[in-house]
């Protein structure tokens, strides 16, 4: 028997009182649930504060020894 028709079955044995404060709680916890989701799923959209290159580790140290980086002749 799954924990779902485990419930079902325990909801069907008691009082409509007790019905209503488990359904109360369900909703709360399940309000939680969605709460908690939507803000992992919000943060994963933020972009980051960094720049795409910062991410990927800055500029690479090489390019920045070169004295010229220009496509211009130079006279």
């Amino acid at each position: 028997m799954t924990a779902r028709e485990q419930l079902i079955q325990e909801i069907e044995q008691v009082s409509d009182s007790l019905v209503e404060e488990v359904l109360d709680f369900l909703l709360f916890i399940k309000g939680t649930q969605d709460q908690k989701n939507s803000t992992s799923h919000d943060e994963k959209i933020q972009p980051s504060k960094q720049s795409i290159l910062e991410r990927m580790g800055g500029i690479p140290q090489h390019l920045l020894c070169v004295s010229n980086l220009s496509d211009r002749d130079v006279l």
